[in-house]
């Protein structure tokens, strides 16, 4: 009992470590992207620290299990290079029961991710997205730079030369999606300015091109036009079947989340040992990159779930399949060798 204490006491203590420096470190590099996006007028600064925080549960579904297959190789490698592993394998400390005692965190730790992903991270990603759209109009418009040509609210293509006190000037707008409010036409002014209501673009002394064929275009002039800038809720323009396989994909990503901590004991206990007196993390940077290609497989996996490419099943539980058959070849590798030689 002691003995498992003892154990658990370290890999704890290195996934705890190990998962703070890597959420530090990836909060740190989006607090930088969100904060450049700020210095353009992307995203309003003010609800930078909100988006990260709800950004959280997302960044650590992944760090978790990261953080937990490393603190099996530091423990495993700390362990074999103090010929501490040796002794308790002496005193009947087999690698069976290093397995069967490294399930226990690796289940609590897959529990957590499984709950991060499939109701924490959707709800708080969601109210982080909701945040980053709540960027006023005006922050857009006076983000524009002049000869670029800059999409509104993902609506309209604007397009001016100059910027004045009173506005921009020698405006050209058009259409940016075939559902854009302004699908069939082109929109040419001399000024452009935010109206008063900061939520409206307000267009003078301006000629508005609408197309009733390909050939044929009306003309109308006006001294001002008002649009309404206001960000419509999203549309869902994609098919019922690309939606169920999203669904699916995603439902296969929240799950592989979890059997991925469970795969990577049977994984981490044989690659982790090392000679004795040897270096502790020597087997550190194989384990990075192996873990590093099982999660790429996973995400390539999951696009392949979503365009249709993989089917539901086998899905990505193929990829684990693999992995596992690889954990256990490596596990009984002296035996393997013994028995086909």
């Amino acid at each position: 009992m002691i003995l498992n204490r003892y154990f658990l006491k370290d890999i704890i203590l290195y996934t705890t470590s190990v998962g703070l420096i890597f959420l530090l470190l990836v909060v740190s590099s989006r607090s930088i992207q969100y904060l450049e996006q700020a210095a353009l007028g992307e995203v309003n600064p003010a609800v930078v620290g909100w988006v990260i925080f709800y950004r959280l549960p997302e960044f650590l579904q992944i760090i978790l299990p990261l953080s937990f297959f490393l603190s099996l190789i530091i423990t495993l490698g700390k362990l074999s290079a103090d010929n501490e592993l040796g002794i308790l394998e002496q005193i009947g400390f087999s690698e069976k029961k290093l397995i069967a005692i490294s399930f226990i965190p690796a289940s609590l730790i897959a529990s957590i991710s499984l709950i991060l992903s499939i109701w924490i991270a959707p709800i708080s990603s969601n109210q982080a997205e909701l945040l980053l759209k709540k960027q006023s109009f005006e922050d857009s418009f006076n983000s524009i730079q002049p000869g670029k040509f800059f999409k509104l609210n993902n609506d309209l293509l604007f397009y001016m030369k100059e910027r004045t006190a009173k506005g921009l000037e020698s405006v050209f707008i058009k259409s940016a999606n075939s559902e854009g409010s302004l699908k069939n036409g082109v929109i040419l002014a001399k000024r452009a300015s935010v109206a008063e209501d900061k939520n409206s673009l307000l267009l003078e002394d301006g000629s508005l091109y609408l197309s009733t064929n390909t050939e044929e275009f009306s003309k109308l002039t006006f001294e001002e036009l008002e649009i309404d800038m206001t960000i419509n809720p999203d549309r869902d323009m994609t098919s019922d079947k690309v939606n169920i396989l999203k669904k699916i994909a995603n439902k296969q990503w929240n799950i592989s989340l979890a059997l991925i901590c469970i795969v990577g004991v049977l994984l981490a206990i044989p690659i982790g040992k090392v000679k004795p007196r040897k270096g502790r993390h020597s087997k550190l940077l194989p384990a990075v990159l192996l873990f590093i290609f099982y999660l790429g497989l996973l995400i390539t996996g999951r696009g392949w779930v979503e365009s249709g490419s993989l089917g539901e099943y086998p899905g990505m539980y193929l990829i684990h399949l693999i992995f596992i058959i690889l954990g256990l070849v490596l596990l009984f590798k002296k035996e393997l060798i013994k028995k086909f030689k």
